[in-house]
């Protein structure tokens, strides 16, 4: 079979693609590690699965228990677990150290998972990394890809080593929790691929996976259905789109870990003046190859090295943390915005020519980029765009047990029941010192509730099991009513304690979001920005400058979840995916005739979201959040502290943010 190839002539010899994987047993075939340089012929390379089970791993006789790590390349790190093809759960570690994007080995994480299920360490019969360790530590060290010989030691290694994680302390901390399983190594980019198919109603589609870095690539292009996966292209190198578009981040005064949502929410504000300069820091191919003119990695102290030349390519010098936020710094904002999307757009096209699919799964660190995300799926390239549920490695422990599963031929179909990705933990009794300030909610939790939002009151949600992933999805959550003004600013600034200008999510009713919104389809986990409809639009002052009064201007009947170009990053609740919030937004519906609420997860700024009662309470008491709910009960803030000892409390997670 002849192979597609990702244009790269303009910028040298970039290009690897891999070979098409044959079905060849009775289990689907997941990948090979065989990868190849244009004009290479890959039969002369040697091929194994991904996760190549010896067979009598296959017998039946015991149930089949496999826990998923991801989090292995130093962030978000995670755990999931299933038995039999049933997804048990799956968490972050940050939830229980309470630091945010913690990349230290779950083990609490995996404690939580393991006592829910009422099983122990010594039951799990495969541990499946998110990543190639070997391969990730060939690249770290030598700054050039793996080759076929390095692949192939690590897969005869794998043969005969029940426990070959090459000293990674992962693999290390694994082996001495687990000491009777069997570990193994998933392809990175192929855990976000496969965590998200299988978790979404779709047969067959394209892939387009556009990464920080997977092992010794940031991007890859292929087709997944259920005879397999076909990886068709990919972009080695770490210094791809997602480095391109941290380092801006990082130029722009957003230093922490994850800040790239921030300036995605800035850029609205902006003109994309410097997106020519922008491209000047890039060499780039056809069909969107692309990757920065200097070599980078992640790592803070090098990206701040570059600072300088990004500063001397566009003209303006580099924004501190501290600094204020001017026109400038939106205007490169949206410069940023509009080169990345123009990037993923390409790819996306390339994607279609190399696959023949009408349908595209995006996956993937940079498909947290719901507005590149809405872009792709308006453009009409792909008859439907499947959007990650959770596009960051936060979920790549889930993608590496359910490839697991997938070629041990246990998962039941192509639909893995996720119940709508809240797979955490319960958050358990309230503290005893809520109780004074227990409210009676009479014989409806959700009418009381409705009532209180429609009166301007913030109420706090903590219900069920947690969500998986960065954002909020309705089980802990900030809610309150985007029709009252200045609610916006409060919730930031009273609330959150974050910059003013970062705008909120609307949550609404499945069925009601085409009466507000231009969109061709669901977006139960935020993955998608989309524009408010032209009839529910009120004209604003277009030239208008000033954040501020940007934002403050009247702009529809909810202001408060429509950003200044009138886009959303939507929620959309179907009653069969989120039983409670349907039946909470309905009760609000019937108060006031809108059919949604602002949502915005339930923390402040630097702090990981609440897991468990105890710790909603307390981020309640240090906020300006009027009630609280948590499962049944409803409670009142006291508002005792003072904002000086708000701040204090809020700083504590700033620093380690």
């Amino acid at each position: 079979m002849r192979l597609a190839r990702w244009p790269l002539a303009a910028i040298g010899p970039y290009l690897r693609t891999r070979q098409r994987y044959e079905p060849g047993s009775a289990v689907p075939p997941i990948a090979s590690s065989t990868r190849r340089h244009a004009g290479q012929r890959s039969a002369r390379r040697p091929s194994h699965r991904i996760l190549d089970v010896p067979p009598a791993m296959t017998l039946r006789n015991l149930p089949r228990i496999t826990l998923g790590i991801g989090g292995s390349l130093g962030h978000d790190a995670n755990a999931a677990l299933m038995v039999d093809g049933r997804l048990l759960g799956a968490s972050q570690q940050e939830r229980y150290s309470r630091i945010k994007h913690d990349g230290g080995f779950p083990a609490a994480a995996i404690a939580d998972l393991l006592a829910d299920a009422g099983l122990t360490p010594a039951q799990v019969q495969t541990v499946v990394f998110s990543e190639k360790l070997f391969q990730t530590t060939v690249f770290d060290r030598t700054r050039a890809p793996s080759s076929w010989l390095s692949r192939g030691w690590s897969s005869l290694r794998s043969k005969f080593d029940r426990r070959p994680g090459f000293g990674h302390p992962f693999a290390t901390q694994a082996a001495a929790l687990m000491p009777q399983a069997t570990q193994r190594f998933a392809w990175h980019h192929l855990t976000h691929v496969v965590g998200a198919f299988f978790t979404t109603d779709c047969e067959r589609a394209a892939f387009l996976c556009v990464d920080g870095k997977g092992e010794d690539s940031n991007a890859s292009i292929g087709r997944i259905s259920a005879q397999g996966i076909e990886m068709l292209a990919e972009l080695p190198g770490e210094n791809g789109l997602g480095l391109f578009y941290t380092l801006t981040t990082r130029f722009l005064g957003f230093p922490s870990f994850g800040s790239e949502y921030k300036v995605m929410g800035l850029a609205p504000y902006g003109q994309p003046r410097f997106a020519m300069a922008l491209r000047q820091l890039l060499q780039q191919g056809e069909g969107g190859a692309i990757r920065l003119a200097r070599d980078a990695q992640f790592h803070p102290h090098q990206l701040d090295t570059l600072l300088p030349w990004v500063a001397a390519t566009i003209g303006m010098p580099a924004r501190q943390k501290s600094d204020p936020l001017r026109s400038e710094h939106a205007d490169l904002a949206a410069s940023l915005q509009l080169v990345f999307e123009e990037s993923v757009m390409a790819m996306a096209a390339q994607a279609k020519a190399l696959t023949g699919e009408s349908t595209l799964l995006f996956a993937g660190g940079c498909a947290q980029n719901c507005v590149a995300a809405g872009i792709v799926r308006r453009s009409g390239l792909f008859a439907q765009v499947i959007n990650s549920p959770v596009g960051g490695d936060m979920a790549t422990g889930l993608g590496a047990a359910l490839m697991d599963q997938w070629q041990q031929g246990l998962l039941p179909g192509l639909r893995v029941e996720d119940r709508g990705y809240y797979l955490g933990s319960l958050p358990g009794q309230a503290p005893a010192a809520a109780e004074p300030y227990r409210v009676e909610v009479g014989d409806d939790l959700f009418e009381t509730v409705a009532g209180l939002l429609a009166n301007g009151s913030i109420v706090a949600w903590c219900r069920d099991r947690m969500e998986l992933g960065a954002r909020a999805l309705g089980a802990r959550s900030i809610l309150a009513d985007a029709r009252v003004p200045g609610m916006q600013s409060r919730l930031n600034l009273a609330v959150k304690f974050r910059e003013g200008f970062r705008p909120f999510a609307p949550i609404i009713l499945e069925e009601r979001s085409g009466e507000w919104f231009d969109h061709s389809g669901p977006s139960r986990y935020m993955q998608f920005v989309e524009p408010l409809r032209a009839d529910r639009r009120i004209a604003s002052n277009s030239d208008q400058t000033d954040m501020r009064a940007r934002l403050d201007a009247r702009r529809c009947e909810v202001d408060s979840v429509v950003h200044v170009d009138y886009t959303a990053r939507l929620q959309t609740v179907h009653a069969g995916t989120h039983a409670d919030m349907h039946r909470l937004l309905s009760a609000f519906e019937r108060c006031t005739g809108v059919p949604m609420l602002i949502n915005t997860s339930f923390n402040v700024a630097g702090e990981p979201i609440v897991r468990t009662a105890s710790e909603a309470w307390d981020c309640f008491l240090h906020t300006d959040i009027d009630f609280l709910v948590i499962d049944d009960q409803l409670f009142r803030n006291p508002m005792q502290l003072s904002r000086e000892e708000k701040i204090a409390w809020v700083d504590r997670f700033k620093s380690l943010a």
